[in-house]
């Protein structure tokens, strides 16, 4: 995740806006639909997923950690019995040494059609730690437990619950790579899994998106990032009223900053898309971001609002 604000770019607006009815209609009449019996997010199985990450060490593009990271998304989705598909590119940044292979991985659960979800997370960590304290520190990769490691153990908690409980409506989990990449005061470098995703959109199309990054901090402050407030209003609506619902005590109703994430990519594809984020985590980009410094209780509090999101009847 890249805190400057986000450009724009001219020229080129959305193609495929297409909000649901019923999320429309729910949110406007007053209320979201019924909470029903929606299955409790499996913290535990998500909060092993952050440390088992972390335990292969920085997954950054080029490095063992960031094979062996590839490898343990694929066992963990498989084992989900997620329909899984990648999306392998080779990828040139001025910021890394020579070319690194980039790779998309999409599994979808549910049913077989148009419509449902996208829920997504990036899974590469970042190359380098400028913002650590130590100037000695500052060219060696992160571990990335919060800004990498958490979005991805939501997912693979998901997962988990799919295996159980199938979505009653079509589910793709994406784990995008790459978004990392970019050097500091150079935005135009970040975001290269998603780019790729975007530029390759595999059909049938969701209805919906929604982007999380950074969502385990002890100190986290969930916010939905300002060009996905302002762009999809009733989607934003909708995810606040139901973080108030679940009880999310670390939701923070404002605007969040705009900030450029995995979201932007399809948002310019035509897909309302929304990112759930905490930008003020105090050891981002450090050799700080690590699983002591991360809570099971903030990964959990995300993984309501996500759980609740597949089964709550909101998306058709």
């Amino acid at each position: 995740m890249r805190r400057r604000p986000a450009p724009g770019r001219a020229g080129r607006g959305p193609t495929r806006v297409l909000l649901p009815a019923l999320v429309c209609c729910a949110v406007g009449a007053g209320g979201l639909p019924a909470r029903g019996a929606i299955p409790a997010f499996p913290t535990e199985r998500a909060w092993a997923h952050l440390e088992a990450q972390c335990d292969l060490g920085p997954r950054n593009p080029g490095s063992e950690g960031h094979r062996a990271g590839r490898r343990y998304l694929r066992e963990r989705l498989a084992a989900a019995g997620g329909r899984i598909s990648e999306q392998s590119f080779r990828h040139t940044t001025p910021g890394l040494p020579q070319p690194v292979e980039l790779t998309n991985l999409i599994a979808r659960f549910g049913p077989r059609r148009a419509g449902g979800l996208l829920l997504g997370a990036h899974w590469d960590t970042r190359p380098w730690a400028e913002r650590d304290p130590d100037p000695e520190a500052r060219e060696r990769p992160i571990l990335g437990a919060n800004d990498g490691a958490s979005g991805v153990a939501l997912l693979l908690g998901l997962a988990e619950l799919f295996a159980e409980q199938p979505p009653p409506l079509p589910v793709q989990l994406v784990f995008f790579d790459g978004e990392d990449l970019g050097r500091s005061g150079h935005p135009e470098e970040y975001l290269a899994g998603s780019l790729h995703f975007a530029a390759h959109l595999p059909t049938p199309y969701p209805d919906a998106a929604f982007v999380f990054d950074m969502v385990a901090s002890e100190s986290m402050q969930l916010a939905i990032e300002q060009r996905s407030r302002l762009q999809f209003p009733d989607l934003a609506a909708m995810v606040e009223q139901l973080a108030v619902e679940e009880g999310v005590t670390s939701f923070v109703p404002d605007y969040g900053p705009a900030v450029i994430d995995d979201h932007l990519p399809l948002i310019e594809a035509g897909l309302p898309a929304v990112l759930l984020v905490d930008f003020r985590d105090p050891v981002w980009h450090t050799q700080a971001d690590t699983p002591e410094r991360c809570s099971p209780e903030s990964l959990a509090e995300a993984g309501r609002i996500a759980t609740r999101l597949v089964y709550g009847g909101f998306f058709r």
